[in-house]
Protein backbone atom coordinates (compact mmCIF):
# COMPACT_ATOMS: atom_id res chain seq x y z
CA UNK A 1 0.00 0.00 0.00
CA UNK A 2 1.35 3.43 -1.08
CA UNK A 3 2.49 6.11 1.86
CA UNK A 4 -0.85 8.33 0.78
CA UNK A 5 -3.59 5.37 0.88
CA UNK A 6 -2.14 4.54 4.28
CA UNK A 7 -2.59 7.96 6.15
CA UNK A 8 -6.21 8.18 4.34
CA UNK A 9 -7.26 4.62 5.84
CA UNK A 10 -5.27 5.69 9.58
CA UNK A 11 -7.44 8.95 9.52
CA UNK A 12 -10.50 6.76 8.66
CA UNK A 13 -9.18 4.45 11.53
CA UNK A 14 -8.99 7.10 13.97
CA UNK A 15 -12.39 8.04 13.31
CA UNK A 16 -13.74 5.38 13.90
CA UNK A 17 -12.21 4.49 17.72
CA UNK A 18 -14.29 6.12 20.42
CA UNK A 19 -12.34 8.80 22.95
CA UNK A 20 -9.62 8.61 20.06
CA UNK A 21 -9.44 12.56 18.98
CA UNK A 22 -8.49 13.23 15.29
CA UNK A 23 -6.51 15.64 14.67
CA UNK A 24 -8.23 18.06 12.89
CA UNK A 25 -5.77 19.81 9.60
CA UNK A 26 -6.22 23.51 8.32
CA UNK A 27 -5.70 24.09 4.61
CA UNK A 28 -4.41 28.09 4.40
CA UNK A 29 -7.01 28.19 1.18
CA UNK A 30 -9.85 28.07 3.47
CA UNK A 31 -8.17 30.35 6.24
CA UNK A 32 -7.81 32.93 3.43
CA UNK A 33 -11.64 32.01 2.44
CA UNK A 34 -12.49 32.76 5.81
CA UNK A 35 -13.66 29.44 5.94
CA UNK A 36 -11.71 28.67 9.16
CA UNK A 37 -11.03 31.31 12.02
CA UNK A 38 -8.68 30.94 15.37
CA UNK A 39 -10.83 28.98 17.64
CA UNK A 40 -9.96 30.33 21.35
CA UNK A 41 -10.52 26.78 22.77
CA UNK A 42 -8.50 25.33 20.68
CA UNK A 43 -4.31 25.01 20.11
CA UNK A 44 -2.32 24.96 17.26
CA UNK A 45 0.49 22.85 16.34
CA UNK A 46 2.18 24.01 13.49
CA UNK A 47 5.21 22.59 11.88
CA UNK A 48 7.85 22.58 8.18
CA UNK A 49 9.91 20.70 6.66
CA UNK A 50 11.77 20.77 3.04
CA UNK A 51 9.19 17.71 2.18
CA UNK A 52 6.07 15.95 2.89
CA UNK A 53 6.49 14.59 6.39
CA UNK A 54 4.33 12.86 8.82
CA UNK A 55 4.57 12.06 12.45
CA UNK A 56 2.60 11.31 15.87
CA UNK A 57 2.13 13.16 18.92
CA UNK A 58 0.53 11.72 22.23
CA UNK A 59 -1.38 14.08 24.11
CA UNK A 60 -0.34 13.77 28.45
CA UNK A 61 -3.13 12.84 29.85
CA UNK A 62 -5.03 15.80 31.99
CA UNK A 63 -7.79 15.96 34.58
CA UNK A 64 -10.39 16.08 31.99
CA UNK A 65 -9.11 13.23 29.91
CA UNK A 66 -8.99 10.74 33.26
CA UNK A 67 -12.64 11.16 33.84
CA UNK A 68 -13.80 10.81 30.45
CA UNK A 69 -11.59 7.94 30.45
CA UNK A 70 -12.59 6.76 34.35
CA UNK A 71 -16.20 7.11 32.95
CA UNK A 72 -15.89 4.90 29.65
CA UNK A 73 -13.88 2.60 31.60
CA UNK A 74 -16.68 2.14 34.18
CA UNK A 75 -19.17 1.89 31.25
CA UNK A 76 -17.30 -0.69 29.62
CA UNK A 77 -16.76 -2.61 32.56
CA UNK A 78 -20.67 -3.35 33.50
CA UNK A 79 -21.22 -3.85 29.93
CA UNK A 80 -18.88 -6.79 30.21
CA UNK A 81 -20.24 -8.14 33.15
CA UNK A 82 -23.40 -8.29 31.68
CA UNK A 83 -22.47 -10.08 28.78
CA UNK A 84 -20.25 -12.43 30.92
CA UNK A 85 -23.44 -13.43 32.83
CA UNK A 86 -25.07 -14.27 29.59
CA UNK A 87 -21.70 -15.70 28.30
CA UNK A 88 -21.83 -18.53 31.49
CA UNK A 89 -24.94 -19.18 31.02
CA UNK A 90 -24.44 -20.64 27.85
CA UNK A 91 -21.33 -22.04 28.26
CA UNK A 92 -23.19 -23.60 31.39
CA UNK A 93 -25.86 -25.54 28.94
CA UNK A 94 -22.70 -26.66 26.59
CA UNK A 95 -20.37 -27.86 28.89
CA UNK A 96 -23.30 -30.13 30.46
CA UNK A 97 -24.25 -31.19 26.55
CA UNK A 98 -20.59 -31.90 26.38
CA UNK A 99 -19.96 -34.33 29.08
CA UNK A 100 -23.37 -36.03 28.66
CA UNK A 101 -22.16 -36.81 25.08
CA UNK A 102 -18.77 -37.68 25.92
CA UNK A 103 -17.45 -34.46 23.99
CA UNK A 104 -14.65 -31.81 24.50
CA UNK A 105 -15.66 -29.47 27.15
CA UNK A 106 -16.12 -25.92 25.57
CA UNK A 107 -13.39 -23.70 27.28
CA UNK A 108 -14.79 -21.50 30.18
CA UNK A 109 -15.28 -17.67 29.80
CA UNK A 110 -13.35 -15.89 31.56
CA UNK A 111 -14.79 -13.55 34.19
CA UNK A 112 -14.11 -9.85 33.40
CA UNK A 113 -12.22 -8.11 36.75
CA UNK A 114 -10.71 -4.96 37.33
CA UNK A 115 -7.08 -6.40 36.49
CA UNK A 116 -8.03 -7.96 33.38
CA UNK A 117 -10.61 -5.49 31.90
CA UNK A 118 -9.11 -2.82 29.67
CA UNK A 119 -10.56 -0.23 27.11
CA UNK A 120 -7.29 0.51 25.64
CA UNK A 121 -4.41 2.92 26.96
CA UNK A 122 -5.53 6.08 27.65
CA UNK A 123 -2.27 7.42 26.66
CA UNK A 124 -3.45 7.10 23.12
CA UNK A 125 -6.51 8.85 23.95
CA UNK A 126 -5.51 11.79 22.78
CA UNK A 127 -2.86 11.00 20.55
CA UNK A 128 -3.21 13.13 16.60
CA UNK A 129 -1.31 13.00 13.78
CA UNK A 130 0.19 14.91 10.80
CA UNK A 131 1.10 15.07 6.64
CA UNK A 132 2.06 14.01 4.73
CA UNK A 133 -1.18 14.98 3.30
CA UNK A 134 -3.17 18.20 3.98
CA UNK A 135 -0.71 20.31 3.89
CA UNK A 136 -1.48 23.84 4.98
CA UNK A 137 0.56 25.36 1.99
CA UNK A 138 3.41 24.78 -0.13
CA UNK A 139 6.49 27.10 -1.02
CA UNK A 140 8.82 26.49 -3.17
CA UNK A 141 11.72 25.29 -0.39
CA UNK A 142 9.19 23.70 2.17
CA UNK A 143 5.63 22.31 3.05
CA UNK A 144 3.99 23.63 6.12
CA UNK A 145 1.32 21.68 7.88
CA UNK A 146 -1.34 23.23 10.91
CA UNK A 147 -3.61 21.19 12.85
CA UNK A 148 -5.87 22.23 15.58
CA UNK A 149 -5.59 20.26 18.67
CA UNK A 150 -6.52 20.14 22.15
CA UNK A 151 -4.79 22.40 24.45
CA UNK A 152 -1.68 20.87 26.48
CA UNK A 153 1.08 18.75 26.49
CA UNK A 154 1.98 16.79 23.49
CA UNK A 155 5.08 14.14 23.72
CA UNK A 156 6.95 13.75 20.09
CA UNK A 157 5.97 9.86 19.57
CA UNK A 158 7.95 9.71 16.47
CA UNK A 159 7.52 9.92 12.92
CA UNK A 160 5.00 7.14 12.57
CA UNK A 161 1.89 6.33 10.66
CA UNK A 162 -0.38 3.73 11.76
CA UNK A 163 -3.84 2.57 10.47
CA UNK A 164 -5.27 -0.54 12.55
CA UNK A 165 -5.24 -3.81 10.75
CA UNK A 166 -2.29 -2.87 8.33
CA UNK A 167 1.74 -2.60 9.52
CA UNK A 168 2.49 0.61 11.29
CA UNK A 169 4.95 2.94 9.09
CA UNK A 170 7.53 4.64 10.83
CA UNK A 171 9.68 4.68 14.35
CA UNK A 172 8.39 4.81 17.44
CA UNK A 173 10.47 7.12 19.61
CA UNK A 174 10.10 4.99 22.65
CA UNK A 175 13.78 5.10 24.01
CA UNK A 176 13.71 8.89 24.05
CA UNK A 177 11.98 11.82 22.77
CA UNK A 178 10.86 15.63 23.56
CA UNK A 179 7.81 17.35 24.24
CA UNK A 180 6.02 20.94 24.56
CA UNK A 181 3.63 22.76 25.49
CA UNK A 182 0.01 23.89 23.57
CA UNK A 183 -1.50 26.56 24.79
CA UNK A 184 -5.70 27.71 23.94
CA UNK A 185 -5.83 30.31 21.28
CA UNK A 186 -2.42 30.16 20.32
CA UNK A 187 -0.68 28.57 17.15
CA UNK A 188 2.56 26.73 18.78
CA UNK A 189 5.19 26.87 16.15
CA UNK A 190 7.76 23.87 16.32
CA UNK A 191 9.20 25.26 13.00
CA UNK A 192 11.77 21.69 11.29
CA UNK A 193 12.82 20.89 14.80
CA UNK A 194 11.79 17.53 14.61
CA UNK A 195 14.38 16.74 12.14
CA UNK A 196 16.88 19.72 12.36
CA UNK A 197 17.24 20.11 15.71
CA UNK A 198 18.75 16.39 16.44
CA UNK A 199 22.49 15.93 16.42
CA UNK A 200 23.11 11.84 15.57
CA UNK A 201 26.66 11.55 16.53
CA UNK A 202 28.61 8.10 16.16
CA UNK A 203 30.01 5.03 17.38
CA UNK A 204 26.64 5.44 19.48
CA UNK A 205 24.34 6.19 16.23
CA UNK A 206 25.27 3.75 13.62
CA UNK A 207 23.36 5.41 11.28
CA UNK A 208 25.22 8.19 11.45
CA UNK A 209 28.99 6.83 11.00
CA UNK A 210 27.50 4.96 8.21
CA UNK A 211 26.86 8.66 6.66
CA UNK A 212 29.33 10.29 7.85
CA UNK A 213 31.29 7.53 6.14
CA UNK A 214 29.57 7.49 3.09
CA UNK A 215 29.64 11.40 2.63
CA UNK A 216 33.56 11.46 3.52
CA UNK A 217 33.87 8.83 0.61
CA UNK A 218 31.74 11.26 -1.48
CA UNK A 219 34.28 14.49 -0.95
CA UNK A 220 37.09 12.40 -1.86
CA UNK A 221 35.70 12.27 -4.94
CA UNK A 222 34.93 15.52 -5.35
CA UNK A 223 30.97 14.80 -4.58
CA UNK A 224 28.59 17.04 -2.35
CA UNK A 225 27.27 15.15 0.87
CA UNK A 226 23.91 13.50 1.01
CA UNK A 227 21.02 13.31 4.18
CA UNK A 228 22.38 17.22 5.33
CA UNK A 229 20.46 17.70 8.20
CA UNK A 230 18.90 21.17 7.25
CA UNK A 231 19.51 24.36 9.29
CA UNK A 232 16.27 24.72 11.67
CA UNK A 233 14.08 27.11 10.83
CA UNK A 234 11.15 28.79 12.30
CA UNK A 235 7.86 31.40 11.02
CA UNK A 236 4.11 31.10 10.38
CA UNK A 237 2.96 32.06 6.66
CA UNK A 238 1.68 35.65 6.23
CA UNK A 239 -1.49 34.37 6.02
CA UNK A 240 -1.26 33.73 10.03
CA UNK A 241 0.46 36.84 11.26
CA UNK A 242 -3.18 37.38 12.69
CA UNK A 243 -3.42 34.63 14.42
CA UNK A 244 -1.22 34.94 18.26
CA UNK A 245 1.81 32.56 17.37
CA UNK A 246 4.93 31.71 19.97
CA UNK A 247 7.68 29.22 19.33
CA UNK A 248 7.77 25.74 21.29
CA UNK A 249 9.96 25.18 23.80
CA UNK A 250 11.42 21.87 24.05
CA UNK A 251 12.08 19.81 26.79
CA UNK A 252 13.45 16.12 27.27
CA UNK A 253 10.80 13.20 27.80
CA UNK A 254 11.14 10.01 29.32
CA UNK A 255 10.74 6.15 27.68
CA UNK A 256 7.39 5.04 26.15
CA UNK A 257 5.67 2.33 25.76
CA UNK A 258 5.76 0.52 22.03
CA UNK A 259 1.96 1.02 21.62
CA UNK A 260 1.73 -0.54 17.99
CA UNK A 261 4.43 -3.20 18.21
CA UNK A 262 6.82 -1.10 15.12
CA UNK A 263 10.42 -0.03 15.08
CA UNK A 264 11.59 1.08 18.57
CA UNK A 265 14.26 3.83 18.25
CA UNK A 266 15.41 6.92 20.31
CA UNK A 267 15.04 10.57 18.74
CA UNK A 268 19.02 11.61 18.73
CA UNK A 269 20.48 13.21 21.22
CA UNK A 270 19.91 17.62 20.76
CA UNK A 271 22.33 20.30 22.36
CA UNK A 272 20.37 22.27 25.37
CA UNK A 273 17.61 19.58 25.29
CA UNK A 274 17.76 15.92 24.90
CA UNK A 275 20.89 13.74 26.47
CA UNK A 276 21.54 10.12 26.95
CA UNK A 277 23.98 8.42 29.67
CA UNK A 278 23.96 5.01 28.25
CA UNK A 279 20.10 3.91 27.65
CA UNK A 280 19.33 6.61 30.32
CA UNK A 281 17.39 9.63 28.99
CA UNK A 282 18.90 13.08 30.52
CA UNK A 283 17.67 16.42 30.98
CA UNK A 284 20.25 18.59 29.22
CA UNK A 285 19.23 21.83 30.89
CA UNK A 286 19.51 20.12 34.27
CA UNK A 287 21.96 17.41 33.53
CA UNK A 288 19.62 14.93 35.40
CA UNK A 289 17.96 11.83 34.46
CA UNK A 290 14.02 12.14 33.40
CA UNK A 291 11.60 9.89 34.80
CA UNK A 292 9.84 7.62 32.98
CA UNK A 293 6.83 6.10 33.02
CA UNK A 294 5.58 2.23 33.86
CA UNK A 295 6.67 0.31 30.73
CA UNK A 296 4.30 -2.47 30.16
CA UNK A 297 5.72 -5.01 27.39
CA UNK A 298 3.22 -5.74 24.89
CA UNK A 299 4.60 -9.84 24.57
CA UNK A 300 2.74 -12.39 26.18
CA UNK A 301 4.67 -14.09 28.47
CA UNK A 302 5.03 -17.87 29.05
CA UNK A 303 3.96 -19.29 32.16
Amino acid sequence: MSMILRTLAALAAFAALPGIVVAETVEEKNVLAGKVKLDPAMGYIFTQAANRTFGLFLRVPDDATRAEYQKDWDEGFEKAKKKYASAIKTWEKDAAIARQTKAKVPEKPVEPTRENFSIGSIELRDMVSFGPMFIYNKAPTRFTYLTSVKPGTYIYYGPLMYSPGLVPAGQCYCMGTVKFDVKAGVVTDIGNFLVAAPKPAPPYDVTAQFWQDYNAKREAKGKGPVLVTPELAYGVPDSLKGWPSVQAEFHASGKLNNYFGTVITRMPPIPGVLDYRRDTVIDARTGTAVPNPPIRTQVKLKK
